[in-house]
């Protein structure tokens, strides 16, 4: 069992079983400096480097005084009375600086992205149901961005890197769910990818698929045109060819439905055409409305 937990996923939280009076006194720039030295594991780091990474505006003997304070009251929080110092933070003789890799800690970074990169790597027909509930849970890790209100470049780019994880992560459970014909959960997987990423056009097309196979055919139908409106209103262009010729053929075939032999059947087919034209009509009038009402503003 491991006794500390670490996670920096939203706001940095750290619970140790050994000291939980500690567990939430980490100022800003302490989460900052242990989530450098998580992240960034695999090195030992100078405290040179270190203090004017995250005292840039200090003088040099300022800002390493800052350091040696910080890395102080992190050990306190890290490795309190009864914890052999060097079980989490390890300093060379040089003075370098890094997290213990070998250490019995759980860290939410660490077992996301190792999960997802094992989960993502296996065909949809070898995976095992214990291993895609293990990929649920671990997507749920993301409790919001990487290290949320720092801005340094080191962590918008560690930021980026793992929110393509769960990018990944989420359309592997689209697909694996889609290609064991679970509608409902693909369409819920797709559904959270584009409240993330809304432009993703082939995660709006196999949402469109999944409705029709679903038996939903006015839902993928609605999925072309909140894709068609979102492009327009983030990017002004048109969806892709492969997008609107599958909204054509699933028109086509919804005016292939009823039996042509049937009483009434063509007048009841001319209607639909004539419904069909006429909510198109409107919906690009209403979508016009709204780009002349955001013009006018």
């Amino acid at each position: 069992m491991n006794n500390l937990r670490i996670s920096l996923f939203g706001s940095v939280r750290v619970e140790n079983d050994l000291n939980p009076a500690n567990n939430a006194k980490l100022t800003n720039t302490i989460s900052t400096l242990l989530a450098y030295l998580i992240l960034y594991r695999q090195r030992a780091h100078p405290r040179d480097v270190l203090a004017s990474l995250l005292w840039s505006d200090y003088p040099q003997e300022r800002a390493r005084g800052c350091l040696n304070t910080a890395l102080w009251r992190l050990r306190q929080v890290l490795e309190p009375s009864g914890v052999p110092p060097g079980t989490f933070l390890l300093s060379t003789a040089m003075g370098e600086l890094s997290f213990n890799c070998q250490a019995n800690v759980w860290i939410d970074v660490v077992e996301f992205e190792r999960i997802i990169k094992m989960a993502i790597a296996i065909p949809y027909e070898a995976a095992l149901t214990e291993k895609i509930h293990e990929l649920e849970t671990t997507i749920n890790l993301y409790k919001g961005d990487l290290l949320d209100g720092c801005y340094c470049d080191w962590a918008l780019r560690e930021r980026e890197r793992l929110y393509q994880y769960y990018l990944d992560g989420l359309f592997y459970l689209l697909g694996y769910y889609h290609s064991k014909n679970q509608y409902e959960k693909a369409i819920g997987w797709g559904q959270t990818i584009l409240m993330y990423d809304p432009l993703r056009e082939d995660v709006h097309r196999q949402l469109m698929r999944l409705y029709v196979e679903n038996g939903q055919r006015t839902l993928a139908v609605k999925q072309f045109h909140r894709c068609r409106d979102v492009l327009n209103l983030e990017l002004g262009i048109t969806p892709m060819s492969e997008t609107q010729g599958l909204f054509e053929q699933i028109t086509a075939q919804r005016r292939e439905t009823l039996p042509v032999g049937q009483p009434g059947a063509t007048e009841v087919r001319v209607a639909i055409e004539r419904l069909q034209n006429a909510i198109e009509t409107v919906n690009r009038a209403q979508h016009d409305l709204q780009s002349a009402l955001e013009r006018y503003e």
